[in-house]
């Protein structure tokens, strides 16, 4: 449906529809605050949002505001609008207020007898005008959506930043991979520039609510200035020397060599500064070119903030467009606090004419494919993937489509010195991406294709073994994307012949197009380097036709690496598989990703071979600690609603007794702990370690 502009003056309001322009007055009531130059006449539609404001105040605020607008309006106009709308097809209204003091009024209070108009899903209302810089085409739109999450004060005990990006995380869960996150805390402004510079995020989220009005102070949001803790309003602050405002003229320096498309300020209404310098920080977003701007315009209880957090990712994740997102926070909102304020404190400013674009990101697949996909096999694990924000990169990150012109690196390699530190879990997450983004991707764990000897170690698998398993794997049905037999007819023939080699191989006489399972025998002839070399060869030109084919690049991700003979990597492996993958140029779009404990012995060679250096995964550190406890009890809570039951207060403390004095810890440690507590009888347990 047709986008409807509802412009409201200090004495008109016209409605701009496709069918033409309709013009009415204001409010008698409205235009006494519109020309009030001390602002005392609107004092009490905004207290409508004070905490201590009562239900019936904010209802009767808007009340008011929607017979302002409305009342004098030609008969029946605004409900025609609505006629025939629904969720999937909504009306759209953006609403451009014109007039100063009028655009501080609460206007995402109004409503009519039924119901609130800015909590309505059929009819998504933003706030608003069309901005030219903002109209700039968007580069980089393939996704994933990138977030830059900035903690302004992540020593301010108040602030419940923990919460608030644990929220994000388990908002993530449903549907991981879409967005990508991370999180940047207590930054200098040169500091801000550079990670801004460096993610290139879509979305630029500030998390700085509750700070304290500072006097002759300009209006902005605080880093680094911290609060007592609660148990000590005495204390000295503990928080780092370097505090600075983030307000219009450093916000201009942001901009410098990247734009985000939306920039998000869930913050109080930035420690009580005037709401013309709050105005100011949204306005220099939206002439510099961000798309829209979500902003708080009243105090809001970190509480609710990071419930709103939750919800726009919720919406974010599933591709809903800005005004459809916030629309949902709001209700959010509105369930959990009925009687309160907060579900209309989120101002959405909107600077381009449609609010699907703000954050449109495209993936190499189409709904409802691109959600089966999102959840098959081998991906469902990953809901429960924690931290490891800047590794997620790995193998996607430097695509050409990502304002470079490098190529990628075709060889990639993750790593540990420690066990359970996530290996697999990240390898996954690479595959996931990298499938969202229109590659075809085949994971396989080696450790599934090896049994043990008679003395207890895994056995290891020789070249051909390998070559065999990879195939297999590739026509796993299990996979995204699995490739058919009839794919590998002629490797098959090829490996037939070549394997045995003497006379038939000779003569390129006919053979099976099914594997006859026979080993390579080296003493056959003198030319046994040639006819592996014609092995490799084949299986390499089978995934390279497949890919051409399609027209998408293929990832192929090998787990358990150390699985295989380590004299039969380097010998073979090495030079035959690897090599040609990364010598090769763009016409052979196939990419390979080794994952191996460094302790393997052929990891050696791998490092020495691959260009890039590889991904080393460590434990967590202390520090990451108490942020990623809140994290998963978070995400535990979208998988397993019975914990709710329990308390993340107890859990934690449970976690520090069982952690003892250890400085770091293995990613698994929160289920184990978890585990425990459960079969000590917190619900009988059941639930099994993840990772």
């Amino acid at each position: 449906m047709p986008d409807v502009v509802l412009r409201i003056t200090e004495d008109q309001v016209r409605l701009h529809t496709n069918s033409g322009e309709f013009d009415w007055a204001l409010g008698d009531e409205l235009v006494k605050v519109a020309r009030d130059p001390t602002g005392i006449a609107g004092a009490e539609f905004t207290a409508a949002l004070e905490p201590g404001a009562a239900r019936e105040q904010r209802t009767d605020i808007g009340l008011r505001l929607q017979q302002g607008v409305f009342d004098a309006a030609p008969a029946g106009l605004w409900a025609g609008l609505q006629n025939g709308v629904t969720e999937r097809n909504p009306l759209r209204v953006r609403v451009d207020i014109e007039c100063r003091a009028l655009v501080q009024l609460p206007w995402e209070l109004m409503r009519d007898k039924r119901q609130a108009l800015w909590r309505n899903n059929r009819v998504l209302l933003r706030r608003g005008r069309v901005v030219a810089a903002a109209e700039t085409p968007q580069e980089n739109a393939r996704g994933p959506l990138r977030v830059l999450l900035v903690v302004c004060n992540p020593r301010d005990r108040r602030l419940l930043a923990d919460h608030e990006l644990a929220m994000i995380g388990a908002a993530l869960t449903q549907l991981p991979g879409r967005l990508h996150t991370e999180v940047i805390d207590g930054p200098s402004l040169r500091e801000l520039i550079a990670e801004v510079d460096h993610v290139r995020p879509h979305v630029l989220h500030f998390i700085g609510h509750g700070m304290r009005a500072v006097a002759g102070d300009m209006g902005g949001l605080h880093f680094n200035a911290t609060q007592p803790a609660a148990d000590s309003p005495d204390a000295e602050p503990d928080g780092p020397e370097e505090t600075w405002t983030l307000g219009p003229e450093q916000m201009d320096h942001l901009y410098g060599s990247w734009t985000p498309r939306l920039v998000v300020l869930n913050a109080c209404r930035l420690a009580h500064a005037p709401a013309a310098e709050f105005a100011g920080l949204i306005d220099t977003c939206l002439e510099r070119g961000s798309s829209a701007v979500v902003a708080m315009q009243a105090d809001i209880d970190s509480p609710a903030a990071a419930e709103f957090s939750h919800a726009l990712y919720e919406g974010l994740a599933c591709a809903r467009s800005i005004d459809a997102a916030i629309t949902a926070a709001r209700n959010h909102l509105h369930i959990d606090d009925p009687d309160g304020p907060s579900w209309a404190l989120p101002v959405l400013q909107c600077g381009v004419k449609d609010p699907s674009d703000v954050v449109r990101v495209e993936f190499g697949h189409l709904e409802p494919e691109l959600t089966r996909m999102n959840r098959s096999w081998p991906f469902a694990e990953l809901a429960m993937f924690l931290g490891r924000a800047k590794e997620r990169r790995t193998g996607w990150w430097e695509q050409p489509d990502e304002a470079t012109t490098v190529p990628p690196d075709r060889l990639l390699a993750i790593t540990s010195a420690q066990q359970k530190c996530g290996k697999t879990w990240l390898a996954k997450w690479c595959l996931l991406t990298c499938m969202l983004r229109g590659e075809d991707i085949t994971y396989i764990d080696l450790a599934e294709y090896t049994g043990r000897g008679d003395g207890g170690e895994p056995v290891t698998l020789d070249w051909l073994a390998v070559l065999r398993a990879l195939r297999e794997a590739c026509m796993d049905k299990r996979q995204p994307d699995s490739m058919n037999s009839t794919d590998f007819a002629r490797f098959n023939q090829v490996l037939n012949l070549a394997a045995q080699g003497g006379r038939q191989w000779a003569e390129r006489m006919p053979s099976s197009e099914l594997d006859l399972g026979h080993s390579f025998s080296v003493d056959a002839d003198r030319h046994a380097e040639r006819r592996r070399a014609e092995i490799f060869d084949a299986f390499l030109t089978t995934l390279r036709n497949r890919a051409l084919a399609r027209r998408r690049p293929h990832l192929l991700a090998i787990d358990s690496a150390q699985r295989i003979s380590e004299s039969d990597f380097r010998s073979a492996l090495l030079p035959l598989l690897l090599g040609p993958v990364q010598e090769l140029g763009d016409d052979f779009p196939l990419r390979i990703l080794a994952v191996a404990p460094q302790s393997w012995a052929g990891f050696r060679h791998l490092q020495e071979f691959i260009p890039g250096a590889p991904v080393v995964l460590t434990d967590f550190q202390l520090h990451d600690y108490k942020r990623l406890a809140r994290e998963f009890w978070e995400r535990k809570l979208q998988e397993n609603k019975l914990l709710k039951r329990l308390s993340f207060t107890d859990f934690e403390a449970l976690l520090d007794r069982m952690k003892g004095n250890q400085q770091s810890f293995h990613v698994g440690m929160y289920q184990r702990v978890l585990d425990t507590w459960l079969d000590m009888g917190g619900m009988g347990g059941g639930m099994k370690e993840a990772g």
